[in-house]
């Protein structure tokens, strides 16, 4: 799906990355917006740059759904955001690849990236959700400024400036102050309480690995670190940061990861190719005893849900939720994506799509859904929080 960055030799190049940026935010915080301040800088506004519509505060209410999305070409059809806001979430978590805007990462001025953009930003449907329901967004490569980019972008600060500028990010946000647009917050009353935790898998990312065999089931454009690698996701702050949030009590945690955190089985972007890091934060979950742990993910242009049980004391779920307007391509007939995997429930939906998270509090329970065209529920898991207790 996805053209392939060319590294020469990927392993060299971890120890010599340098991180040359500073962090971003969209504006809503419920309990103060976490993370480490750690650089003195300052992302400034960028004037006469296109703007996102102001969000609604979701305040410190009871939160009993969640929509999630990705992959939303603003130059297609976004009608797909009038079936989000018909869905009347409490809160949405637009998870990368919110803009396609990767076409000149050579050009200190981002000029694609700012003219997608200004396209999203003239979106009625667009418009429309995100000023009547409080709204979260992080990037993905595409709203980054390059194709399966990581920490070596060598314009990621100016990236940073065109994001923190379109989500209305206020000067005074604490995490303008450093690396990264990672962050978190806590909404809800004791016994409610939902924590979303959101990752910047691009910034501190180490190079991917290239295929050695291209187009190869399971090896289609990137093949995983050895297991001994030290390569990360992450970065030593942001790992840091998840620790300390982890610790925190809640009682649902979602984590947010542009790409897919437990998906297994093809050769594009996820955690499984960086399997240290993967196992760092499956390890990170048992050694914090974090509770109600659910992650969400998108990227990939088709829906799934993924489940795995590794060394915690509860299974752990990803939905992927993918995407608003790119859809897979299917065989005639089926909107089945049997795309290999061992981790996957089913088979994947190839049409466009995007993810409901429903908490029934008095219940005691959360399901993980997809939704497609008209808000139809498409696939969809149930979870007890009596089992999310490590």
């Amino acid at each position: 799906m996805k053209l392939s960055q060319l590294y020469a030799s990927a392993e060299p190049m971890l120890h010599r990355r340098a991180f040359l940026a500073s962090a971003a935010t969209t504006a809503l915080a419920i309990a103060p917006i976490a993370g480490c301040a750690s650089a003195p800088t300052t992302i400034p506004a960028l004037p006469a740059f296109p703007r996102a519509p102001k969000s609604p505060r979701l305040r410190n209410k009871g939160v009993t759904r969640v929509a999630l999305t990705s992959c939303s070409d603003p130059t297609m059809d976004l009608s797909l955001f009038g079936d989000v806001e018909a869905a009347k979430p409490d809160l949405v978590v637009m998870m990368g690849d919110n803009v396609y805007g990767s076409a000149s990462p050579t050009d200190p001025e981002l000029p694609s990236l700012k003219e997608a953009y200004g396209k999203l930003a003239d979106s009625a449907p667009f418009r429309s959700l995100v000023s009547s329901t409080p709204t979260e967004a992080v990037w993905d490569d595409h709203d980054y400024g390059i194709n399966d980019g990581g920490g070596d972008f060598v314009y990621k600060k100016r990236a940073q400036a065109m994001f923190s500028t379109f989500w209305n990010v206020p000067a005074s946000s604490p995490i303008r102050h450093r690396p990264g647009i990672y962050r978190a917050f806590r909404t809800g009353q004791a016994g409610q309480v939902l924590q979303v935790i959101l990752l910047d898998t691009r910034y501190f990312r180490d190079p991917l690995v290239p295929t050695d065999q291209r187009n190869a089931p399971g090896k289609e454009r990137y093949i995983p670190y050895p297991p001994t690698s030290e390569a990360d996701i992450l970065g030593p702050d942001q790992w840091a940061f998840l620790a300390d949030e982890l610790n925190k009590p809640a009682n649902v945690r979602l984590i947010i990861s542009s790409i897919q955190v437990i998906a297994d089985g093809h050769g594009y972007e996820r955690w499984g190719n960086f399997p240290r890091a993967q196992q760092r934060l499956y390890d990170l979950i048992a050694e914090t005893k974090a509770q109600g742990v659910v992650f969400a993910s998108g990227d990939r242009h088709y829906g799934s849900i993924n489940h795995i049980q590794i060394g915690v004391a509860y299974p752990l779920t990803d939905l992927t939720a993918s995407g608003i307007n790119k859809a897979f391509r299917t065989e005639p007939g089926t909107t089945a994506v049997r795309e290999p995997a061992t981790t996957r429930l089913g088979d994947g939906y190839g049409p466009v799509n995007f993810g409901l998270i429903d908490l029934d509090w008095a219940g005691r329970s959360l399901s993980l859904k997809l939704a497609g065209r008209g808000g139809e529920i498409v696939a969809s898991t149930r979870l007890s929080l009596e089992d999310l207790k490590a």
